[in-house]
């Protein structure tokens, strides 16, 4: 688990991205200047999670509760690690870490939530049979702009596979 204070690497200047360990999927969200009142929100506030898939895009959306709008995280399924196919493939418990970092990739919230066994199945099974489709990341990052161009990532909450209040 990430804690406080840990370094958590990173070629971003800023920004909002996803990873995965084993059976725990980790939002990052590295932000030069946290201000005091968004660091406690960010400890404290109520975050909303959404999974959603529209054409070949999967894509978390995360609110932080008076601290962060809604934003989405695209992934691409077809440039998954080993270790995330393997993950997905595997029954049990998943993991959310959210973790916000300074411009010094100082981990300065860290927090994480089960999924409840509901959503990790739904989220396992939409994106092993994501893993199967045929498409490219090429394919995939053309769908993601095009996406873009149309909506602002609230909008997409209604396409969501599952909605969670954490």
């Amino acid at each position: 688990m990430i804690q406080v204070n840990d370094k958590y690497l990173s070629q971003a200047e800023e920004g909002i991205w996803l990873d995965y360990a084993p059976h725990t999927w980790i939002i990052c969200i590295k932000d030069p200047a946290w201000t005091v009142e968004e660091l406690r929100k960010g400890r404290k506030s109520h975050m909303i999670l959404s999974f959603v898939q529209k054409g070949i895009v999967d894509a978390f959306l995360l609110e932080i509760e008076d601290c962060m709008e809604c934003s989405d995280i695209p992934f691409c399924m077809k440039e998954a690690s080993e270790e995330m196919l393997k993950g997905i493939c595997e029954a049990g418990e998943e993991t959310l870490n959210v973790v916000l970092t300074d411009k010094d990739d100082t981990v300065r919230v860290s927090r994480t939530f089960a999924l409840k066994s509901e959503h990790a199945a739904l989220l396992k099974q939409a994106l092993a049979k994501r893993a199967e489709e045929n498409y490219t990341p090429a394919d995939f990052d053309k769908a993601y702009e095009e996406i873009l161009a149309k909506y602002e990532p609230f909008e997409l909450e209604p396409d969501a596979l599952f909605t969670v209040r954490l």
